[in-house]
């Protein structure tokens, strides 16, 4: 009676041991599931800024999605498509959406974009970025730019490897030469970030870019076609 006591007490620890692992294993695998899903939907975001001297703009602003997302129901509400980007920037005061578009990567991925006009960058910002410009005197001025970055998946080492060699960007091109910048100067008046996203990817981070730039003298032609322009 004691040895079958005793033997069950073993099955009963063994079989906990059992569904412990199982569960454990599980988890590994929804995570490792989980993980997949988010590198392969919202794969890359390149945003093109144009600022003028008078801090209107051009934007494009291109998303690199898989199939399925850029497919998906509308009801599930994380579809990224034209019509989608083409809310989310028109419902911004003071954005015009000019036209939007999309191309295939390759068979399991979409590049979709959205251009725009903007009478005021900082009027792009939301929940996740903020864009300012501020005015230092003597002709130069600041651009300033936060991206939120938050890691839900504690698992780092797994998605880097899954993000590798993905790459989201910045770019902007200002009224005048820049003067200084923690991004990479292309030319004299325009800069590009790159976000590599191995390095972020599975972590809280805020992102800052910033660029000092001088706006010179208005000349001639442009005063015309500036004029032209606020006609029309």
């Amino acid at each position: 009676m004691k040895y079958i006591k005793k033997r069950k007490s073993i099955d009963t620890a063994n079989s906990i041991k059992e569904r412990n692992l199982s569960k454990e294993v599980l988890i590994r695998l929804l995570v490792f599931f989980i993980a997949i899903a988010l590198s392969n939907s919202c794969i890359e975001i390149h945003a093109k800024f144009k600022i003028n001297r008078d801090g209107t703009g051009y934007g494009k602003i291109a998303y690199v999605v898989n199939r399925g997302m850029y497919s998906a129901p509308d009801e599930q509400n994380i579809a990224i498509n034209e019509d989608k980007l083409a809310e989310s920037i028109a419902k911004r005061e003071g954005v015009k959406v000019i036209k939007t578009g999309s191309s295939w990567e390759n068979e399991n991925t979409v590049r979709v974009w959205v251009e725009f006009e903007f009478k005021d960058i900082s009027r792009l910002s939301d929940s996740f970025s903020k864009y300012y410009i501020e005015d230092l005197g003597n002709g130069k001025k600041e651009f300033r730019a936060y991206y939120k970055l938050r890691g839900e998946l504690q698992k780092r080492e797994l998605l880097k490897s899954m993000f590798k060699d993905l790459s989201s960007s910045l770019e902007v091109e200002f009224p005048g030469k820049v003067i200084s910048t923690n991004g990479k100067k292309i030319g004299n008046n325009k800069v590009i970030w790159n976000i590599p996203a191995e390095e972020y990817v599975g972590r809280d981070v805020d992102l800052q870019f910033i660029a000092q730039f001088e706006v010179g003298k208005e000349g001639l032609i442009q005063k015309i076609k500036n004029k032209i322009k606020s006609i029309l």
